[in-house]
């Protein structure tokens, strides 16, 4: 699959698009392209529903979006390209929402923070999460790509199944930050992961049969290329303090690769970190210290290998870095509430 022309479109403005053009050009002390909340928006709106019979503006004097407002039967996934010129509304709503910018730059506001983003920029915002856009450029061209809950954690958290250490960290970020509940994506040029978001726009606005079905397999097949290209460099504010944590997405995925072998010194000495430092990295990211984290990847991955009937309980003790296999006996039950025989057997 492969897209090579510019997003078709930067055309020309939308009927809705030249109303509240033409409303920031006539209240120019308002300031419609900074964040407010809902109640300070509330003339411009109405004037903006007096001016076109699209239902938009009504719909934006509710403050929270449920589901039901954006959402078709049967869907879950909606994209939309976002407004320009459309005030910079502070809301929430209960779906994620991941902007994409395709084409120039706008201003994010998320929480008490301002992403400054640029084409190529990606944000996945989490439920419940007040923010608002500000798009006030011709040349702005972004895509909102709207997620069922449900959905995206299938399609996300799918690709992560295997990385247990970042599946935590990513879902602590989104669900458990009160301050920064987001994660921001810098792609670049990465016209292959683009491609996907064109892709997933044109069956959205198209009519053929499997729609639905087939929008939610092209926005897996996005999460597979944002993570794959760009996993490593996801910028997480919350985790950047003191200028210790900036190497965390690598720290994590280095005990994701080496944790049969790891140990905490030697971690610390790769990252150039006391052991004390690297152990507040990992336990601020995923909530677990090192150890429970060593243990937790061993004893799933254990539980992987004794559905091969043909390895022996001490095979797979021995391949998890066990030179004891009695001690390793004793954590699999304890982790499991059986013996890696009983669990055996039971699968």
């Amino acid at each position: 699959m492969i897209f090579r022309e510019k997003f078709p479109l930067q055309a020309e403005m939308s009927e809705l698009e030249t109303v509240f053009r033409s409303l920031w050009k006539e209240h120019p002390d308002l300031g419609l392209d900074l964040p407010h909340r809902q109640e300070y928006y509330t003339e411009i709106l109405k004037l903006a529903d007096k001016r076109t019979s699209h239902p938009f503006p009504s719909l934006l004097l509710n403050t929270r979006l449920d589901e039901a407002s954006f959402f078709r039967e049967n869907f879950d996934t909606e994209l939309y390209r976002h407004l320009r010129y459309l005030p910079a509304i502070l809301h929430s709503h209960a779906f994620l929402e991941i902007v994409c910018v395709a084409e120039g730059s706008c201003t994010n506001y998320v929480q008490q923070q301002e992403l400054h983003m640029k084409k190529g920029d990606i944000c996945i915002i989490a439920p419940e999460t007040e923010h608002a856009v500000s798009a006030f450029s011709d040349e702005c061209i972004l895509i909102n790509i709207l997620l069922r809950v449900s959905t995206f954690e299938k399609a996300f958290f799918g690709v992560l199944s295997e990385n247990d250490i970042l599946s935590d960290f990513f879902m602590r970020t989104l669900y458990h930050s009160k301050t920064h509940p987001y994660l921001y994506f810098r792609t670049g040029d990465d016209q292959e992961l683009f491609d996907y978001v064109l892709y997933a726009y044109q069956e959205f606005l198209g009519n053929h049969q499997y729609k639905e079905r087939f929008l939610n397999n092209i926005i897996s097949a996005f999460f597979i290329i944002l993570l794959r290209n760009h996993g490593s460099d996801v910028i997480v504010p919350e985790i950047d303090t003191e200028g210790n944590d900036e190497n965390v997405i690598f720290i994590l995925k280095y005990m994701q690769e080496n944790y049969s072998t790891v140990t905490l010194s030697s971690l610390a000495e790769f990252f150039n970190y006391s052991e004390r430092q690297i152990q507040r990295i990992i336990k601020k990211s995923t909530g677990i210290s090192f150890s429970e984290n060593i243990q937790k990847l061993k004893m799933k991955h254990a539980a992987q290998l004794l559905m091969d009937p043909d390895r022996s309980v001490s095979a797979v003790a021995e391949d998890l870095g066990y030179s004891d296999v009695g001690n390793f006996r004793h954590i699999f039950k304890k982790y499991y509430g059986m013996s890696p025989a009983e669990y055996r057997s039971r699968t």
